[in-house]
C-alpha cells in the first residue's frame, strides 16, 4: 500500500498543510490538503475520498478540487463518510451559498461529486481497499479508518483524544504496518487538548501503556500545531518509544 503524505499538520502555515493522504494514487483519507499539493492530471484520477469529520483542516479542498476537475473526468469523485458527516457537509458547506453544490453540477445525472454515506464498524471495499469506519473521541462526530489490502494494514486516527476503542481495534488488527495517530498540543495544553478532543504527549503515551498493540508497530504522529511542533516532538522524544516517529509531508511511505 502506498500513502503519499499530501499534509498532515494540525493547521495551515507556510511549510505545514492540513490533513490529506492519498493511498494508491486514487483514494483520498481526509481533504484538507489536495489541490495544493497534486497536478490537475493527479486531481483528476482520485476516485474516492474519505472524510474522518467535518472540520475544516479536513474538507476544504474538496471544494476546489470540484473546480478543478469539472469536465476532465467520467465519474464523480464519490465523497463517503458516516451520514452525520454527509449530512454536516451538505447544510454547511455545498449548499449554494457557501459553496455550489457540486454534486449536482454540470446535471444532477452527471455530477462532479457524488455523496456516499456509509455506517461506522461495518467494513467497505473501494479501489481494492477494505476500509473500515472506527468512531473516535471529537466534539463533533468523527471517525478515524482503517485500511487494508491483501498484504498490509495501516489505521488512521484522524482527530482524536484518548480512544480506548481505536487501540482495541488496532490490537485485533491483521497485518498491522503502521497506526497515523493526532497528537496536537504539548502536556502544558492539557486542558485545551482535552476540550477539542486532542492528545498531548503525555496522554498519548498513558493510552499506549494501556494498549495491547506490538511495541514493533510504527506509530506515526500527525496533526501537530505548527507553533508547537518544537515543544510536542521534544515531548514525544522524551517518551522513550522507539516506535513513535513524525510522520513526515511531502513523503511517500509503503506499507
Amino acid at each position: 500500500m502506498k500513502v503519499k503524505i499530501l499534509g498532515c499538520s494540525g493547521s495551515e502555515a507556510i511549510g505545514h498543510n492540513p490533513p490529506g493522504f492519498l493511498v494508491n494514487d486514487v483514494v483520498m483519507l481526509d481533504a484538507g490538503t489536495i489541490t495544493a499539493a497534486l497536478s490537475i492530471q493527479a486531481q483528476s484520477r482520485i476516485t474516492d475520498i474519505f472524510i474522518s469529520h467535518t472540520h475544516l483542516d479536513h474538507i476544504k479542498s474538496l471544494l476546489f478540487l470540484a473546480d478543478n476537475v469539472i469536465g476532465r473526468i467520467q465519474q464523480p469523485v464519490n465523497i463517503r463518510a458516516i451520514p452525520k458527516v454527509i449530512d454536516a457537509i451538505k447544510k454547511h458547506l455545498m449548499n449554494d451559498l457557501i459553496w455550489p453544490d457540486f454534486t449536482k453540477i454540470p446535471t444532477a445525472k452527471n455530477p462532479v461529486l457524488a455523496y456516499k454515506p456509509f455506517p461506522a464498524g461495518v467494513p467497505i471495499t473501494v479501489a481494492g481497499l477494505k476500509v473500515l469506519a472506527i468512531p473516535m473521541n471529537h466534539p463533533v462526530p468523527a471517525v478515524g479508518f482503517m485500511v487494508s489490502d491483501a498484504r498490509s494494514t495501516i489505521i488512521y486516527s484522524a482527530d482524536t483524544g484518548p480512544n480506548e476503542g481505536l487501540w482495541k481495534v488496532a490490537s485485533k488488527s491483521k497485518n498491522l504496518k503502521a497506526i497515523i495517530v493526532d497528537t496536537s498540543f504539548p502536556n502544558s495544553l492539557d486542558m485545551i487538548a482535552g476540550l477539542s478532543g486532542h492528545f498531548t504527549p503525555a496522554q498519548l503515551h498513558a493510552d499506549l501503556t494501556k494498549a495491547k498493540v506490538k511495541s514493533t508497530v510504527p506509530i506515526y504522529i500527525y496533526h501537530i500545531k505548527p507553533v508547537h511542533k518544537k515543544k510536542v516532538i521534544s515531548e514525544l522524544r522524551a517518551l522513550g518509544r522507539k516506535n513513535v516517529k513524525v510522520l513526515q509531508e511531502g513523503k511517500t511511505y509503503n506499507f
